[in-house]
């Protein structure tokens, strides 16, 4: 028998719903202005290019371009959920641990590469998009995301992120065997640019007063944050945030986190090459954009459970499917996950099928009701991987979850 789920095959989704009707085709009424590509992008291009010792074919080592030091376990700021005072969660978190502070990970030529690579005039074309006004708060011409490139054409980048150096490091910090995320998912930017237009620029705030009063108002009302993303849940377990360009006095920039008494909690002090750590997938965050005219650019990989690890991953598509989020193209990112969920899940299944035999070998009596278990949580993760598939799943955005109290959301599966 088979089961219809929708009326067709791809209901189109509604603008009015806070979605992208274009998102087979490519999203290109959100590509890059013109402009922004001749200004802005041109200059950061030059910029680089006319550092006395940057090498636009560097290759990634890790012994040179990771400057992490063992002792920042101890001396990073960390939280755990209950810190924060969250005690409910919208899905079952990976462990206790909640958010890291910005602590020392790359070098300055390691975050150089990786904004060269990023703003090719091909990257800009082929992976960049202006954000979905569903997700986006204040945004301009010079707000946008990018990603999807770093396994074809970002080579570094692509090596730095998938390094075993790097997934050691967050594993370490989380208390669980981590992995970084498919391609979609691993490397992409939040950008937000300082105008190099002179008209812009008067229409932001100037002095250090005026800034400061901007920045209060904010905090007060966390719904006003301008931000290319707005306030969310990631669709990742953990959230590795890099900064990589936070023009010199800029005001405001961070990371802000909603604490469980539904304050806005803004992580501190980022600087370039340090990075931040959050569960951003039962943490509801933003990336705040500064107020002052100033370039805000972070890469941020999504990591879940390692393959292996004896865990799924929980990983969802809410705020990253390609009718939500502009820049995740169609077919790679569907591709690409589905690629990503059936690798983890032949992991689990080798790793469980060998357990079975080690305790057949041993001599061990089968246990009927912890292999249905076993086999009703990879039952559900199949299930889990096409559920918000936009064939069947075309809900507005954002869902009622992003801005419902951590204390009154509903019970999680």
């Amino acid at each position: 028998m088979t089961v219809a789920y929708t009326e067709s095959a791809y209901p189109v989704p509604l603008k009015e719903n806070g979605l992208i009707v274009e998102y087979k085709s490519g999203a290109h009424s959100h590509d890059i202005p013109q402009k922004t590509r001749d200004l802005e992008i041109a200059h950061m291009l030059e910029l680089l290019k006319a550092k006395p010792t940057f090498n636009p074919n560097l290759k990634f080592d890790p012994k040179k371009h990771l400057v992490f030091k063992e002792e920042y376990y101890k001396t990073t700021t960390t939280a755990t959920l209950e810190d924060l005072g969250i005690t409910k969660t919208r899905t079952a978190p990976i462990s206790g641990f909640a958010a890291a502070h910005p602590f020392p990970l790359i070098s300055q030529e390691a975050v150089d590469m990786m904004l060269w690579e990023a703003f090719q005039p091909n990257v800009i074309e082929n992976y960049a998009r202006l954000p979905n006004s569903g997700l986006s708060k204040g945004t301009t011409r010079l707000d946008f995301h990018l990603g999807g490139h770093c396994r074809y054409i970002a080579p570094f980048t692509w090596d730095l992120y998938n390094s075993p150096e790097v997934s050691e490091i967050i594993s370490n910090f989380v208390g669980v065997k981590l992995g970084p995320m498919f391609n979609s998912e691993l490397g992409h930017m939040n950008v937000s640019l300082a105008s190099l237009d002179p008209e812009e620029v008067k229409e932001i705030p100037q002095t250090k007063e005026d800034l400061l009063a901007k920045m209060e108002h904010l905090d007060k009302n966390k719904d006003d944050v301008p931000s290319s993303l707005g306030l969310h849940y990631d669709s990742g377990t953990i959230a590795l945030v890099i900064m990589l360009d936070l023009g010199e006095g800029a005001v405001g920039g961070e990371t802000g986190i909603v604490t469980g008494d539904d304050k806005m909690f803004r992580v501190p002090d980022p600087k370039i090459g340090y990075a931040t750590l959050i569960q951003g997938i039962v943490l509801k965050h933003v990336a705040t954009k500064p107020v002052s005219n100033s370039n805000r650019i972070t890469g941020v990989t999504g990591y879940a459970a390692a393959p292996g690890s004896g865990k799924l991953d929980n990983c969802r598509n809410t705020s990253n499917k390609p009718s939500v989020l502009p820049r995740a193209i169609h077919t790679p990112y569907w591709s690409e996950w589905i690629e990503y969920r059936f690798k983890n899940l032949e992991a689990h299944l080798k790793q469980e099928r060998e357990k079975v035999m080690e305790r057949f070998a041993k001599g061990a009596e089968f246990d009927q009701l912890a292999m249905i278990d076993t086999i009703k949580e990879m039952e559900k993760y199949l299930h889990d991987s096409w559920k918000e598939m936009e064939a069947v799943h075309n809900p507005p955005y954002p869902p009622a979850e992003f801005n419902t109290p951590y204390q009154d959301l509903p019970d999680y599966e």
